[in-house]
This record gives structure tokens, sequence and C-alpha cells, in this order.
């Protein structure tokens, strides 16, 4: 009886969280401190999307520009095609981008054409400033751009949203947009804004270190439904875009605009700009023949593979996480040694030791591995989360959504949405202390409106929009 109340309990909250309002999705900012002109964006989708670019060098009257799709197979180009771009640069250094709202009925002048088809790649091709996209764009009516913004920017600072609706004009220099309409002044709660607003509000000089942390701090983030699959910051006096792929800010790719048109009309999938994921090959050398031939191959290919994959982010940590959520203890505690020998300054990795050896019952290793953690980083979260447990006391103590109005834990807990715990803020994080039950218990944040996993702690279950957290009461 007690089973089928949890998996009922367990179904309404599932739905709960999947028919409540979508994530929307992606930050766009301009940094502007009167020398330098960024750009900043964040695309934020499913996780399994891909993407490519396209290039086409300047012909006859037209300007050279590059787009950026998702990938879908097709027939234009060498056997591929894009229905819309998600936003372009051309030659000039204007600059083009969607953050997806609701649905707004677009305005129309019985004087003007309907414009049924996208605009950015005639506005790339035929404009330099924003004054010029304006005026091509108020010949028209735009009744396809009904359910998002579109962002213009130039390398003169000057900038302007346009939906089907409305036209907004640039106020203050440096500006951030997401997902809400921001028509006649309209604000409302969003942490990946007013984070980005903050940082563009104390910043008074921007260089790439500046805009890539802007970024950082506004991504959405595994184990969540939509996450920021890329990021770009652009300097579009130089037309140049660091790129970095899947939340991964340890690599970036240095694209040049006139250095790529001049290798003519091409287009490249954009994981091909980095090195791989070794985690793939890992795991399908551990399902064929064990952990030890993983851990073999991960050893071989770090000494010679090191321009082929990437060993910088941690996609390999998240492995072995994986392998411990799903009770392969033992081979997990192996793969992380293995890591510690190449990291031995990885706190992280110390941590999720003490979390592998406390499954074990090793009190002893375990500890000794939190304290390791917690002596390199003393606020370590999952090393206080896991391994600062008093009496079945929890410190969740998160340094995230520093720019939201409120957070609130819920959890099996507190009944899921019916007694939240309120976090308390402090400087650049929230924080909350509750006595939980023993044993394995599941959790999710709601920031602002939104219902979010946690995503300094790798240990989850679900999928889609129905994924929760999961922690280890000792």
């Amino acid at each position: 009886m007690l089973k089928l109340k949890n998996l009922i309990l367990y179904s309404l909250v599932f739905l709960l969280l999947i028919i409540t309002p979508r994530v929307n999705a992606c930050t766009i900012f301009m940094a502007n401190d009167g020398q330098h002109v960024w750009i900043g964006n964040n695309e934020d989708e499913r996780q399994q999307l891909k993407y490519r670019l396209w290039y086409y060098p300047a012909k006859n009257h037209y300007y050279g520009y590059a787009i950026w799709t998702e990938s879908a197979p097709g027939s234009i180009l060498n056997g591929f095609y894009y229905l819309n771009p998600q936003g372009g640069l051309n030659e000039h250094g204007l600059y083009m981008d969607y953050t997806a709202t609701d649905p707004i009925t677009p305005f129309k002048d019985k004087k003007k054409k309907d414009r049924k088809k996208q605009p950015v790649t005639d506005l790339l091709k035929t404009c330099k400033t924003v004054e010029e996209a304006l005026l091509y764009l108020s010949k028209y009516n735009l009744v396809k751009l009904t359910d998002a913004q579109l962002f213009i920017g130039d390398a003169n600072g000057d900038y302007a949203i346009v939906n089907g609706s409305y036209i907004v004009r640039k106020k203050v220099n440096s500006f951030a947009l997401t997902n809400y309409c921001i028509n006649e002044g309209h604000t409302q709660a969003c942490h990946r804004r007013d984070v980005a607003t903050h940082y563009l509000n104390t910043t008074t000089t921007f260089e790439r270190r500046d805009i890539e942390n802007i970024l950082e701090k506004s991504t959405q983030k595994l184990p969540n439904n939509l996450v920021s699959n890329y990021s770009m910051a652009v300097n579009l006096k130089t037309r140049t875009i660091y790129l970095y792929y899947k939340n991964d800010f340890s690599t970036v790719f240095l694209l040049d605009l006139a250095t790529a048109l001049k290798k003519g009309k091409h287009h490249k999938n954009m994981e091909d700009y980095f090195p791989k994921s070794i985690a793939p090959v890992l795991e399908q050398a551990f399902k064929r023949t064990g952990v030890d031939a993983a851990l073999d191959k991960y050893k071989v290919l770090r000494t010679t593979a090191g321009n082929t994959y990437n060993f910088k982010n941690d996609h390999v940590l998240n492995l072995a996480i994986n392998w411990l959520e799903k009770g392969q203890t033992n081979d997990a505690i192996k793969l992380l040694e293995c890591l510690n020998t190449f990291q031995p300054l990885n706190a992280h990795i110390y941590a999720w030791l003490g979390v592998a050896w406390r499954k074990k019952n090793n009190m002893i290793e375990s500890n000794k591995h939190f304290a390791k953690a917690l002596e390199m980083d003393p606020d370590n979260y999952v090393a206080t989360l896991f391994g600062k447990q008093e009496n079945q006391q929890v410190i969740f103590n998160l340094p995230d959504f520093e720019a939201a109005e409120q957070v609130w834990l819920m959890g099996d807990f507190t009944g899921w949405t019916k007694h939240p715990v309120k976090m308390r803020k402090y400087k650049g994080g929230w924080a909350c202390e509750i006595k939980l039950p023993k044993g394995e218990v599941r959790y999710k944040f709601i920031v602002n409106d939104q219902y979010l996993a946690d995503s300094k702690n790798f240990l989850h279950t679900g999928q889609g929009a129905g994924i929760f957290s999961k922690l280890y009461v000792w």
C-alpha cells in the first residue's frame, strides 16, 4: 500500500512539473563600454540537439555573412538544409539572434506586405546597421514573428528588439534580453536576465573574460531539460566569435568571420570545432570488456590523443557518477581514483570519492576524502551536501541563482509544492539547513516560478521535464 501511495504521489508530481509553463530559454546581451562592443548569447534547448554553421561570402551586391542553425538533413547544400537561422553575423558587424516568447498577435498595416519568411538572411545580406535593418523591415507586416523577439545589434553599439507587434529601441549602452515580452518597459523575474544585467552594470571595461563570466553565470545547466547547448562571445568590431559548446567554458574556439568567408560557401557542424567527448569511448569499452579495459583506454588516449578528445571538462567525472547512481559503486571508485591520479588538485573528484565510499559504508575512507575536498575547497558543494550531515541535518549551500528573487527547496520530504522550504539569500547564492529522513530522497528547486534540478549535484533520476535531483542521507 505504501509503495502504491508513493507511486501515485510521484506520478502527480511528475504531471505537475510537466504541465507547468515551459522554462523558456536563451539569453542575449550587448556589452558596450564605449570602446568595445560585445554580444553574448546562450542558446538553451534540449540537450540532444546539434548545430551547424553556414558561411556565405559576399556575392554581387550582397554582403558576406554566417548563420547558425539546428542540424537537419536535406538537399540545399551538400545534403543539408535549414529552415530558420537561430542567429547570424555579417562582414560589417551586424548581428542577430532570437529569444522565444509567448505568442503575441502581430500588428498588421493594410498598406504593407505580409512577410511570411524569416528576415535574418535578407537583413545580413543587405544591411550594415540596425537603422538599415529597421528600414528594411518597415516595409512589411512581420506576421511570422509572433512567438519570438529578434535582437539586432551592430558594431556601433546600436540595437533593437523586434516582434511582429512592436519594436523596442536602444535605451542604455549595455542590455540583456531573455524570454519575456519587453514592450512598453515590461519586466518580470528572470534570474538569467537579472544576473547578466547585474554584471553589465558593475563592469566598466568589457574584455572577453568578462563576457565569458556573464555567459557562464546565466547558463542553463544539466541535468535540467533545457541546457545551454552553445554560447557565443561575439566581438562586433573585429567580427570574431568565441564559441563554447555544451556548457563547457574550459574549451573555446576562436572563429574569425573574414577568414572563414575566404574559404567560400560551406558549412560545418558546430561539434567539429571542438575535441570529442571521451566519455562515450570509455562507456563503450566498459560495456564490452569491463572497467579495467575502460581505464586502460583512458590512460592510453590521454597520453596519445590529447588533441582529439577533451580531457578538460567533467564528462568522465559525470560518467563515474552515472555508474555510482546505477549501483556500480566499485567501478565508479576505480574510475574516480584513475581521474585522481591525473587531476590530484581537483576537489570535486575527492568529494565524489567521499560519496562513493560512504555508499559502501566505509566511513574511514569516506571521511578522509570529504575532508580532503573541503581542505582544498572549503565551500565545495558536494562535500558539504553529502559530507557535513550531522544527525540527518543537511546543508544546501547553493552557489547559483545569485540574481533570483526567491528560491525554494522542495522534494519527497516537503510533499513537493505543499510545504516547500524557503532558502535564505546570501552574497553569491542561497542556503538552507533541513533535517531529512535517512535513505534516498528526491528534490528540486523553485527558482522564481521555474522548477529546476540541482546543477551542482550530478546525481539525478528521471528524464525530460521529470528530472529530479537525488541525495543520500546517511
